[in-house]
């Protein structure tokens, strides 16, 4: 057997059992339980050993799984020890998620993830962005209802507000997002079924809040990712859903804490107008396609 031939065995028994997928997410799940324990330097380096496996299995057996999960240890390790260079928690997002964009422009500089799969598209936007709306503030109460968090900003005002949204949806949401939908739950939607998943990335997603060290927070987080997930898979939309984890937050940090009497309004108005659109959207599709 040719050396090439070897290597092709190799790959095809490591997939045909998943173990090139089960092993780094294995190795994410032991680095975070362990942060969840607070051993904040071991978490670190299992992280670090994670990301030496991968780069070593993408040296020999190419394969786009190897970059997507690495991007999950690359994102806790910037977590946890990039310095803090603000006061205001909020600006310290921005040192966080700012440098995954150019592991995340490599990754689809080299074509390896289709655009559409991605959700890279504003394709049904307009008819979406309510339900995105109503969901995020609903999800975001119930965050509230576990963790009890101060208002991220020290004043209510209008440009706050607007700092806020800025980075809760154009930072973390779309980044997450992009990790965990576009990347992470795509890949392991292929490779096992759409339901398992849809239900390991959003076991992966809950787990990676292991830093809050709330056993109930890695369970809503959960919840909160199969909700993620299942809009995703419906609308194949990453503007819609970095909205809807944005807003999450945005609930979370600031609607809820400030305004919680307005919360009934902020849910049920954009999903009032969500189901008045599909209604629309549909008897426009009826029309359309009724004989004349």
């Amino acid at each position: 057997m040719t050396r090439t031939g070897s290597y092709n065995l190799r790959r095809d028994t490591l997939r045909m059992h998943h173990l090139d997928l089960i092993l780094p997410i294995t190795v994410i799940v032991i680095a975070e339980f362990l942060l969840f324990l607070g051993n904040m330097k071991a978490a670190i380096a299992v992280h670090a050993m994670n990301i030496m496996m991968l780069v070593f299995l993408e040296m020999l057996f190419t394969d786009r799984t190897y970059p997507a999960i690495m991007l999950l240890s690359l994102f806790r390790i910037l977590n946890v020890t990039m310095p803090v260079f603000f006061k205001l928690t909020l600006y310290s997002y921005a040192t966080i998620y700012l440098p995954m964009f150019l592991p995340i422009y490599m990754i689809m500089r080299d074509g390896t993830f289709d655009r559409q799969a991605a959700g890279i598209t504003l394709r049904g936007f307009w008819a979406y962005l309510p339900l995105a709306i109503s969901v995020g503030f609903a999800l975001g109460f119930g965050e509230y209802c576990v963790l009890k968090p101060e208002i991220l900003v020290p004043e209510v005002n209008l440009k706050s507000i607007l700092i806020l949204s800025a980075v809760m949806i154009l930072l973390v949401g779309l980044m997450e997002e992009f990790i965990f939908r576009s990347l992470l739950q795509n890949i392991i939607m292929e490779r096992i079924g759409s339901t398992p998943g849809l239900l390991a990335s959003s076991m992966v997603f809950g787990l990676m809040h292991s830093g809050y060290h709330l056993p109930m927070e890695l369970v809503y987080v959960f919840f909160a990712g199969i909700v993620f997930g299942v809009m995703f898979w419906s609308t194949k939309s990453l503007p819609i859903i970095a909205i809807t984890h944005g807003v999450t937050n945005i609930s979370l940090f600031l609607v809820v804490p400030a305004f919680p009497y307005y919360l009934p309004y902020f849910i049920g108005i954009p999903l009032l107008i969500h189901v008045i659109l599909g209604g629309v959207i549909r008897k426009i599709r009826t029309c359309e396609s009724s004989p004349p």
